[in-house]
């Protein structure tokens, strides 16, 4: 599985592995074709048993998706909206995997917003040279923005710190993370275990009341640049980094 709680930090880093997540049916293909790309050296992260596709996105935040276009479990056109709804430069990546290989089946696929389309079966080691050919271009766009900004907020990757307006937030490690992680997401609610999930990861010791203190403390350090507002408790759900007034 993939560590959700490097995430923010991988961005600093030009030779960090791009994620791929492999939505697919059929037990063997999904492995095969993750064993290849882990020794390609990709992270690599599958859909568990039950899990949904669109939860499972927003929680690995991957580069590329890898689907199985004929899964009776996805609506391939969801899937793409979802997507879509981060900016060019940032979203993830589609790329089907399809039985289907005429010629307006395979132009249906590109105009629903799939970046590439591959018909099975398939080469692997091919297969695997078109997702580097994918990735490349949103390789060199991260490499070229490591800032993100959310009102007076703006995070230098590069320089791992947080500002407000110039002046550098003090910050913990963990309470750079939670709030890198939520400006990453504006406006979105989460809940304390998605919260653990994406900053701490999936194997951390730690608890909901970490979360609770981190977010606590985090609060209080922009409160004091009097951006306190924007750290918000969604009560009985979780927390959100949102400019609107509650």
């Amino acid at each position: 599985m993939s560590q959700p709680a490097e995430e923010i930090q991988s961005y600093t880093r030009r030779d960090a592995p791009r994620r791929v997540l492999i939505v697919d049916r059929n037990p063997e293909s999904e492995r095969t074709l993750r064993n290849s790309l882990v020794r390609a050296g990709f992270t690599v992260t599958t859909l568990g048993h039950e899990e949904d596709a669109l939860e499972a996105i927003d929680r690995h935040r991957p580069h590329l998706i890898m689907v199985d276009w004929e899964h009776p479990g996805i609506v391939a056109a969801r899937l793409i909206r979802h997507v879509q709804r981060e900016a060019p430069a940032k979203r993830a990546r589609v790329m089907a995997l399809s039985l289907r290989s005429a010629e307006d089946q395979i132009l249906s696929g590109f105009e629903q917003g799939v970046d590439d389309y591959v018909v099975r079966p398939y080469s692997v080691p091919v297969l695997v040279a078109r997702v580097r050919a994918v990735l490349r271009p949103m390789r060199i766009a991260f490499e070229e923005s490591e800032i993100l900004e959310f009102q007076r907020l703006r995070v230098d990757l590069a320089e791992h710190r947080i500002m407000v307006d110039e002046q550098t937030l003090p910050l913990r490690p963990v309470e750079f993370r939670v709030l890198a992680f939520l400006i990453r997401h504006p406006e979105r609610v989460f809940t304390r275990e998605q919260l653990l999930t994406g900053v701490w990861g999936r194997d951390s010791e730690a608890d909901e009341r970490a979360v609770d203190v981190n977010i606590q403390r985090t609060r209080k350090a922009l409160t004091h640049f009097g951006c306190g507002e924007y750290l918000q408790t969604v009560r009985g759900v979780g927390y959100r980094l949102s400019a609107a007034r509650v």
